[in-house]
């Protein structure tokens, strides 16, 4: 029964001292986004209201509409694909350091639209009366920073 006992103790021990060593899970960050749509210039505003900072080279924006969904990130900018022609901070010039704060707006830029009743982001056709859902992802962590949705 001793015996018995001590094992248990020293499993106790064992395990909670190994448990320290696995670290805590990372932490993202967490803000109040608010975006809007701008045919006219054929691109979506993202304004940080309140939260965490974040730069814009460790985020990913997840568009969903219609049944399609289309992923999109700073290297995604002018690249060859021509996914996103901007993801930059307005006011800048699209620095990959930039650090979105309370108070910045940045913006996604079509890859093509007829500044009137339409975008397209990737493969994410964005037309008038289509309600859009969006999600800002951190890519170390995977998790969400804000979410949201709003009708073109």
């Amino acid at each position: 029964m001793l015996m018995l006992a001590v094992t248990v103790m020293v499993a106790a021990i064992v395990s909670t001292y190994a448990g320290g060593f696995s670290g805590g899970a990372e932490k993202s960050p967490q803000s109040s986004i608010r975006a809007t749509p701008n045919l006219l210039e054929d691109r979506i505003y993202f304004e940080h209201n309140g939260g965490d900072p974040f730069m814009l080279r460790s985020v990913k924006l997840v568009l969903r509409g219609n049944d399609t969904s289309t992923s999109l990130s700073l290297n995604d900018a002018g690249g060859t694909t021509k996914l996103v022609a901007a993801f930059k901070e307005v006011g800048t010039t699209g620095n990959s350091d930039t650090t979105i704060q309370a108070g910045d707006t940045f913006f996604i830029q079509a890859a093509s639209g007829d500044n009137q009743t339409w975008m397209k982001f990737g493969s994410l056709l964005v037309t008038n009366n289509t309600r859009i859902t969006w999600l800002l992802v951190d890519k170390e962590t995977s998790k969400s920073i804000s979410t949201g949705s709003f009708y073109l």
